[in-house]
This record gives C-alpha cells, sequence and structure tokens, in this order.
C-alpha cells in the first residue's frame, strides 16, 4: 500500500499540489483513482470493502500523501473520523448503507461539531435537534466544516438537550440534498487549502429515527472518539509536512554556495539540520507507537494526544528552520517551503488545540502517575 501511495502522489497528486493550493480546491478529478487505490478504507474490513490493512500501514499513508498535499492527507483522514464513527456507533443497518460507499471512495464523509463560537468548548454548541414524532427536526448552523461541499455524509454533532452542556449532545448522520440542509461557500484559509471547508445550515431540515448514530445525549463520547482518531491523523500529516521540509532544506544547503562554500559545510546550518533530523525523529516514533496502539484495540488518546503535540511543535520549527535556510527564496510563493510552512500551522489548532491538548495530557499524565504508589 505504501508504494502505490508513493507512485500516485509522485506522478499524478505532486504535479497539482502547487496549483490546487493556488486555486484552494481539492483535486475531484483525482477522486475515483483514489478510491480504487484504496485510500478512503485502507484500514478497516474487507468484509465493508476495506483493505483490510493495520493503522500504522494507515497512518504511513497519511504521512506519505501529506509530504506533496497536506490538505488532500486531511480531506482523507477526516473521511476516516466518519467511518471510525459508523463502525463504533453505527447499527448494521447504518453500516451497510454507509460503509460500501464510504470505504470504496464513491461517497466522501465530513464531520462537524464546531460552531463560530464553539471550537474546543463543544458543550458550547447551539444548533438543535428536536425530537418528533417522525424523527428529529434540526436547525442552526455549523462551522468549520472539513469536506464541506465535497462530501455526500455528513456526521454532524447538535444540541438535543440544552441545558445539559456536553451531557446533551447527539449525533446525526445527514446525506447531502436532505431538504433544510444547506452547504455554505468554501472558506478561504491560510494553508491545507486543498482541503475543502465549509459552514453549514440547518433550516428545519426534518430526519428520520435511522439518523441517529449512537445514542441520545451521547454524542460528545461519540465525538471524542472520532477526534482522538483525528489528532492521530493529524500526527501523521504534520510529521509528513516535516519530513518534506527538511528533506527540501537538506538538497538546498548541498546545492546553494554562499562565501565560496556550500551552505551544509557552515555549522549554523549543521545546527539547524540536526535539530530539524532529531525533531522529526522523534516525532515518527511516537506517531507510529500511537498507531500500533490502536491497531492492538487499546485506547491510544494519551498517545494520540501525545504525538500530535509533539508534531505541532516539530512541524512549525522544522518548517521555520527549512524557511531560514532557503532564505530569500523561502519566503516567494513559488517554492514549496512558503507552502509547507502555511499548511503546518494547522497542527497547533486542528482537531484539538495545543492549549487544550496539553491541559487534557496533563490531567491524564497526572492523575496516572499520581496513583502509581
Amino acid at each position: 500500500m505504501i508504494t502505490e501511495t508513493k507512485e500516485f502522489c509522485s506522478k499524478k497528486l505532486g504535479p497539482l499540489a502547487k496549483q490546487l493550493d493556488e486555486e484552494s480546491r481539492f483535486p475531484r478529478e483525482l477522486l475515483a483513482e483514489m478510491g480504487m487505490t484504496g485510500f478512503f478504507g485502507v484500514n478497516y474490513p474487507i468484509e465493508y470493502g476495506g483493505g483490510g490493512y493495520d493503522a500504522l500501514t494507515a497512518y504511513k499513508v497519511i504521512e506519505e500523501i501529506s509530504k506533496v498535499s497536506a490538505g488532500v492527507a486531511l480531506t482523507v483522514h477526516v473521511h476516516w473520523m466518519v467511518v471510525d464513527i459508523i463502525m463504533k456507533f453505527g447499527t448494521e443497518s447504518q453500516k451497510q448503507k454507509y460503509l460500501p460507499a464510504l470505504l470504496k471512495g464513491e461517497k466522501i464523509g465530513a464531520f462537524c461539531v464546531s460552531e463560530v463560537q464553539a471550537g474546543s468548548d463543544a458543550a458550547a454548541i447551539t444548533a438543535t435537534a428536536t425530537k418528533t414524532d417522525s424523527g428529529w427536526l434540526l436547525k442552526g448552523a455549523k462551522w468549520f466544516c472539513t469536506n464541506g461541499g465535497l462530501a455526500d455524509i455528513y456526521l454532524i454533532g447538535l444540541k438535543s438537550d440544552l441545558e445539559a452542556g456536553a451531557k446533551g449532545i447527539s449525533m446525526f448522520i445527514i446525506e447531502k440534498g436532505a431538504p433544510g440542509f444547506e452547504i455554505g461557500e468554501p472558506q478561504g484559509k491560510m494553508g491545507c487549502r486543498s482541503s475543502e471547508t465549509t459552514g453549514l445550515n440547518f433550516a428545519e431540515c426534518a430526519v428520520g429515527q435511522e439518523a441517529l448514530v449512537g445514542k441520545v445525549n451521547e454524542g460528545f463520547k461519540v465525538a471524542m472518539f472520532a477526534l482522538t482518531a483525528g489528532r492521530l491523523g493529524m500526527a501523521a500529516m504534520g510529521l509528513g509536512i516535516a519530513e518534506a521540509a527538511l528533506e527540501k532544506a537538506a538538497k538546498y544547503a548541498n546545492q546553494r554556495k554562499a562565501f565560496g562554500k556550500p551552505l551544509i559545510t557552515m555549522y549554523a546550518i549543521q545546527e539547524m539540520i540536526a535539530d530539524m533530523y532529531v525533531k522529526v525523529e522523534a516525532s515518527r516514533a511516537l506517531v507510529y507507537n500511537a498507531a500500533i496502539k490502536r491497531n492492538s484495540g487499546q485506547d491510544y488518546s494519551l498517545e494520540g494526544s501525545i504525538a500530535k503535540l509533539m508534531v505541532a511543535e516539530t512541524v512549525n520549527e522544522t518548517c521555520h528552520k527549512a524557511l531560514q535556510i532557503f532564505g530569500g527564496h523561502g519566503y516567494m510563493k513559488y517554492n514549496d517551503i512558503e507552502r509547507y510552512a502555511r499548511d503546518g500551522r494547522l497542527l497547533d489548532i486542528g482537531v484539538g488545540a495545543s492549549e487544550v491538548l496539553k491541559m487534557v495530557t496533563g490531567g491524564m499524565v497526572g492523575k496516572l502517575l499520581g496513583s502509581e504508589n
């Protein structure tokens, strides 16, 4: 699977990457081939149409795609978040209805809990789901929907009990084209511009009881399950960006001469390359460890958070130093380093801001170590 991924990235996605960033678009013309290559169902059961690979292979796929287009990698691993939810919490009927098409890439998934005023604080969402005799009536607006517009299947968190905070959220499957469900225009972003992000609006959107995923008022638990995977996906994505930046910086340092000798012979440059390499290797170990733990079926929420925290630091530092090695050329739009720096900035924000993850990680580790004799 990794060999196929590298070939696809080299021959098909790589040549388009700069154009996709400039045009802020996902390469829809490559969707069919991405589906046939197996990107959308890498580590999911063969019985539903998945590839049957392990989790480590899956996140290596994200790593490889991210080396050429972080936005496309983001599209794929957020799609996996939708699959994860249906696999874990969906009824057998929901699995049979949605998984085959999702795993083959015939339909794309989108995930959204956030609203304009509610990002890390999911309990603050105000879009509602009201129980009716025939199902649910959905009202309100969502924001930062990754894969919005591109997707066919949407997993949305809505307030089913306004007074219960995080314990009053339920998760729903909504299909594109449902009456009262409107998808906004793509939002302009700093980076990962080949991933489509939109707002969503529910104008009295009526759905049946079968749209509910999991139990009523337990949507926060469903969302957190998906976000655990999303954080590992983000970490793998950041790792790929950092690797690409390091590789280009090292090659440039060997080729570019200043003061009569290659940049790589200068101690300041050697120090930067060394710092970048150490951080990338440490990040790789954390990402792979979390993927292996996921594959074992164990809770990997702590490992995934740690990996994302480390990678967020690594990718931003690596891109900064790579840009510094390139000098003025690194600051220009014609250079991939400029794009990597913008793409990597999302790691501190998306699928759990670093500040929130430090709070969560600190609490978990404090409890874990504090309880030991």
